[in-house]
């Protein structure tokens, strides 16, 4: 017979090949290995809300679009315009604070669970919804601060699978817009926790991938 590793003719009686050292399995199958179930949570990151991140650029934008149209219509008439800059700030005010509301509660329902050989995802806010990324398929893992985020002390790191593909900016946790893999936005210690996230999954990618 021959070693399934490296060709060397062997002896039937042998157990080991003389010149790689494979242990030789017996009925034409090689031994399995015992399965260790992978239970160990190594690290959790959960992304953190910041009211400034997420709530100032839509006031911003907001803001500008009714002081806008207010003055536009206070040239024709004034107590029109101001009533208009009001009745429209206070509306803003309601919508921007109950999906302020909103965001928070769903941020906290947010986490990924780093193990040795996967990251799962799990958000547990209204829709229940979980995504297992094994580390085998993992491609690259990048890390990045915009100015705003830099402002409010937060990162972005993003996991690439094989069937990923690069260019997106959202802020769709789950499912990166259709594509594999995950997209962590608001993480504190940014940098630190990318380091560590490489790490483990560094060591939990096998040799051969």
């Amino acid at each position: 017979m021959f070693c399934e590793r490296c060709g060397t003719q062997l002896p039937d009686t042998a157990e080991f090949c003389t010149n790689c050292g494979t242990s030789i399995a017996r009925g034409g199958r090689r031994p399995t290995a015992e399965k260790i179930p992978d239970t160990q949570i190594q690290l959790r990151v959960q992304p953190t809300f910041k009211f400034a991140y997420m709530v100032l650029p839509s006031a911003i934008v907001f803001g500008i679009l009714i002081l806008f149209f207010s003055l536009m219509i206070g040239m024709i008439n004034a107590g029109v315009g101001l009533a208009v800059f009001l009745v429209s700030t206070l509306i803003m005010v309601i919508i921007l604070g109950i999906k302020t509301a909103l965001n928070k509660k769903q941020y906290d329902s947010f986490c990924y669970d780093f193990y040795k050989t996967k990251v799962i995802y799990r958000d547990s806010f209204l829709n229940l919804s979980e995504k297992e990324v094994k580390y085998k398929y993992i491609r690259e893992v990048t890390m990045s601060q915009n100015i705003l985020e830099r402002f409010c002390g937060i990162g972005t790191i993003k996991i690439f699978t094989n069937a990923s593909s690069g260019g997106y900016s959202g802020r769709n946790h789950s499912s990166m817009k259709g594509r594999n893999g995950l997209y962590i936005h608001c993480v504190d210690n940014v940098q630190e926790q990318y380091r560590i996230i490489k790490e483990i999954i560094d060591e939990g990618t096998p040799d051969e991938y």
